[in-house]
């Protein structure tokens, strides 16, 4: 029998209900009922030191993993103290300050689960720790998930107070959010299971392009300064100032919200350059120009250098440009580099150099400032490069072209295994699919 709710037909064996259409033995909760929870303790900073038992921040977490970096410990004789706030591999831990989705690495009621690695760690404020119920592992992973869906983003965003940088959530108020479960703890382990596995995958994935980097990192660092030469080059490479190999030119003033508002002309942001050794068409804004206002006619070949920014080491970033644009436009922050055709030069090869350790160590050396960090085209125009024949210089930037190629597959493969998690989710995770 087929059963009409609101012109909505029902296939057997499922039911209406206010989360929507769910299978008939599966039920609805609301998360304050199925976990037990803990709130961080607030640990004083005289306390901290650089080794002994870690303390997990809000800050040190991102959407989905925790940080390495700036780590804070407190002494190892007084962790007992504190067992009560101890996490365990598996644990849930819930963001209760941070700001609104979609700034989703800082995101107030962001939701990360404990891996092995930080078991026995403590729990700082501004964190709650969450542990179904019945303790089992496939129950956490079932809430992770939840957690992970569109529809608890949107219940955040209904929930939080504040404003979009410091938002704040309640314990009250989130433990009314519902999911629905199937009654047979079967069903739960198999979709636990099934969804498990796909993450799996995903984390592999970040694994090997996390590996390609370094070794593609590595590669650049002997390349680029000759350690390591490839089949059928010995010469010797000269030293240039960048002065004899191209002349810089500006980029335009500064550009307000509105001029972005429907824009008429492509435009490349600072960040576009920070992200991307290689422009194209893929990386423009698109801005409207004032009368008035002009710049240097970019072409392909150019090389586009990030000339201040609020760290040293993000300054004199550099990429090229990938094919000729009519009225192409860049950031304030930013100058274009054209090179000098009867010198012969590969752009592709001299992004690689900047954005290599070498080259980053140059342009940090350069950057003048205090609050902002900026580059003198004067003492940028003096800097000496290793400058090898053309040829060489071509045959190298394919060697790290065809790298990049190689992780941009992976990172494209990796979105869609998340694109395909995200269906898996919705349909397992809401019993339209069932797995048992």
């Amino acid at each position: 029998m087929v059963t009409t709710v609101k012109n909505a037909k029902l296939k057997p064996g499922y039911k209406l209900t206010e989360m929507g259409v769910i299978p008939e033995d599966w039920d609805i909760f609301e998360i304050g009922n199925i976990i037990d929870y803990t709130k961080g303790f607030a640990f004083k900073s005289d306390d901290y030191q650089s080794d002994g038992v870690r303390i997990i921040r809000v800050s040190d977490t991102t959407f989905d993993s925790i940080k390495d970096a700036n780590q804070i410990y407190i002494n190892s004789d007084k962790a007992y103290l504190y067992h009560k706030w101890a996490l365990k591999e598996y644990d849930l831990i819930i963001s209760t300050v941070g700001s609104k989705p979609p700034i989703y690495d800082s995101m107030v009621g962001k939701v990360i689960i404990i891996g092995k690695q930080y078991k026995g760690a403590l729990l700082n404020q501004n964190a709650v720790l969450f542990r179904s119920k019945q303790g089992k592992i496939h129950k956490q992973i079932l809430l992770l998930n939840h957690f992970r869906m569109k529809r608890y983003l949107e219940y955040i965003e209904s929930i939080f107070r504040g404003n979009a940088n410091q938002a704040s959530i309640t314990l009250n108020d989130l433990f009314h959010f519902q999911l629905a479960l199937p009654r047979k703890d079967v069903e739960q382990q198999a979709i636990a299971t099934a969804l498990s596995d796909i993450d799996a995958l995903i984390t592999s994935l970040d694994q090997l392009i996390a590996k390609k980097r370094d070794i593609k990192q590595a590669t650049m660092q002997q390349l680029l300064t000759g350690k390591t030469r490839l089949s059928g080059f010995s010469g010797k490479w000269e030293m240039k100032r960048l002065g004899e190999i191209g002349k810089p030119y500006g980029g335009l003033s500064g550009k307000s919200k509105e001029d972005f508002a429907n824009g008429q002309y492509p435009y490349i942001p600072f960040l576009n350059i920070m992200n991307n050794p290689v422009i194209d068409i893929n990386c423009f804004d698109y801005v409207n120009i004032n009368s008035g206002e002009s710049q240097s006619k970019a072409m392909k070949g150019d090389l586009f250098f990030n000339g201040s920014s609020e760290t040293p080491e993000e300054v004199g970033m550099c990429s090229v440009l990938s094919e000729d644009v009519p009225d192409l436009y860049l950031n304030s922050f930013c100058f274009g580099f054209r090179l000098n055709n009867e010198l012969g030069t590969n752009g592709l090869y001299l992004a690689y150099y900047f954005r290599s350790g070498v080259g980053r160590q140059l342009f940090y050396s350069l950057a003048q400032g205090a609050t902002r960090y900026n580059l003198s085209k004067r003492n940028f125009l003096k800097m000496e490069i290793p400058y090898p024949e053309l040829d060489e210089q071509t045959a190298i930037a394919t060697v790290l072209s065809d790298m990049d190629a190689e992780i941009v597959t992976l990172e494209q493969k990796r979105e869609k295994t998340r694109a395909l998690k995200q269906g898996m989710m919705q349909e397992l995770l809401t019993g339209k699919i069932r797995l048992v």
